[in-house]
């Protein structure tokens, strides 16, 4: 009975560590498609001088109620 709960136990705690590699690795992949597009944007911005127009990170809210 003690070497079932313990093998159970040891059962959930791999797919726990699979289940969160993977959530790492997501992350992971999540961070360097993002690092990449930022990388694309700022030789866009070197190459031509000016701001793509879809570019709305420097645009300033409206405060017009």
């Amino acid at each position: 009975m003690k070497a079932r709960a313990q093998e159970k136990l040891a059962n959930k705690i791999a797919a726990t560590r699979r289940i969160a590699e993977e959530k790492r690795a997501n992350a992971e992949a999540e961070l360097n498609e993002k690092a990449s597009r930022t990388s694309e944007r700022a030789d866009y911005i070197r190459r031509t001088g000016h701001l793509p127009s879809s570019f709305s990170f420097f645009k300033l809210p409206s405060f017009c109620w």
